[in-house]
């Protein structure tokens, strides 16, 4: 009996840790730099510098690095998406100067929050104007508090995430169409719950 048992377990153990493993590989972390433009894509910078930010993306999306132009113009510092449906993706806007208070960005208000960051993804005011619904609530994480969004439209669903941290402003933003946002409502929550400044 004991040598059943033990063949048994021999058998269980690995399946398990198989399943664990697979669990863990449900997600991949992605860590942000927020660095200035002029230092963007290996041009000058601290070569060992810390990342600033983080967040779990499912694993099988992809990490697109955004351009020069991109994270000069827009904020863009890092974005993933999902290559089965492209317009399905998660990206995170820096911006240098927070203001003294953060008035300058006025982060408790949806509109004029949005409309600060709508020049990254021309979607989102659209998204905005044409909201059916639109829910806001905040988090604190290590000390610092999150203002979190959720905005539905008919063409999108978007999820966000907007922090402080030494005068710079840190906003995740989840965007997944409309008919696609139900089967992967939990991917893209779990996106928004693992969003923490470093």
């Amino acid at each position: 009996m004991a040598r059943r048992e033990a063949l048994l377990a021999s058998i269980a153990l690995p399946l398990l840790m198989q399943q664990s493993a697979q669990a863990d590989a449900e997600y991949n972390k992605f860590f942000g730099m927020a660095s200035p433009p002029t230092s963007y894509g290996g041009y000058g910078g601290n070569a060992n510098e810390s990342p600033k930010y983080t967040f779990e993306y499912p694993a099988g999306w992809k990490q697109e690095v955004p351009s020069k132009v991109e994270k000069g113009t827009q904020g863009i510092d890092g974005r993933v998406v999902n290559p089965r449906s492209k317009d399905q993706r998660a990206f995170v806007i820096t911006l240098t100067r927070a203001g003294e208070d953060n008035a300058r960005f006025q982060l408790t208000d949806t509109e004029s929050t949005f409309a600060s960051f709508a020049g990254a993804d021309y979607d989102l005011q659209d998204a905005l104007s044409d909201a059916t619904n639109t829910e806001k609530g905040e988090s604190e994480k290590e000390g610092i508090k999150f203002f979190n969004y959720k905005i539905d439209s008919p063409a999108y669903v978007y999820l966000s995430s907007i922090a402080v941290k030494d005068g710079k402003v840190f906003a995740l933003f989840v965007r997944s169409p409309s008919r696609l946002y139900g089967a992967a409502a939990n991917d893209l929550q779990h996106i928004v719950d693992t969003f923490k400044l470093l």
